[in-house]
C-alpha cells in the first residue's frame, strides 16, 4: 500500500501543468472572429481583451499576457477598454460595453445645438 501511495505521489509531482489558454485575435470587428484558441507561455498568466471604439466602430483584440491591468481610456472620438482574467478561455466575450466619454458627447450636443438653432437662439 505504501509503495502505491508513493508511486501516486511521485506521478502527481512529475505531472506537468498545462499552460493557460486564451482566445486570440487582432483588430477584429466581430467577436465571432475572435474565437481562435492560443496556448500561452508559462510566463503568460492572464488573458486580455481590448475593445476600441472609434467614431462608433468597434474593434476587438484578445490574447495572452504576462502582465495585465484593467484599463479604460477616453479620448476625443476614441474609447479604449482593456479587461484581464486568469482562467482558461475566460476572455470569450467581447460584449462588455464601452463607456462613452461624457465630455466629447456634451461638446457634440452643444455643437449640434449651435448648428440647428444658431447662437442667437440660445
Amino acid at each position: 500500500m505504501k509503495v502505491f501511495l508513493l508511486a501516486l505521489l511521485a506521478a502527481l509531482a512529475l505531472q506537468q501543468g498545462t499552460a493557460l489558454q486564451c482566445y486570440f485575435c487582432m483588430t477584429e470587428t466581430s467577436n465571432k472572429d475572435c474565437q481562435h484558441v492560443q496556448n500561452c507561455s508559462d510566463s503568460q498568466t492572464h488573458c486580455w481583451t481590448q475593445r476600441i471604439s472609434v467614431a462608433g466602430l468597434l474593434f476587438l483584440s484578445k490574447g495572452c499576457s504576462a502582465n495585465c491591468e484593467d484599463n479604460s481610456q477616453n479620448y476625443y472620438m476614441v474609447v479604449s477598454n482593456t479587461t484581464c482574467c486568469s482562467s482558461d478561455l475566460c476572455n470569450a466575450s467581447g460584449a462588455r460595453a464601452l463607456q462613452p466619454a461624457l465630455g466629447p458627447l456634451l461638446l457634440l450636443a452643444a455643437a449640434c445645438s449651435l448648428m440647428l438653432w444658431g447662437p442667437s437662439q440660445l
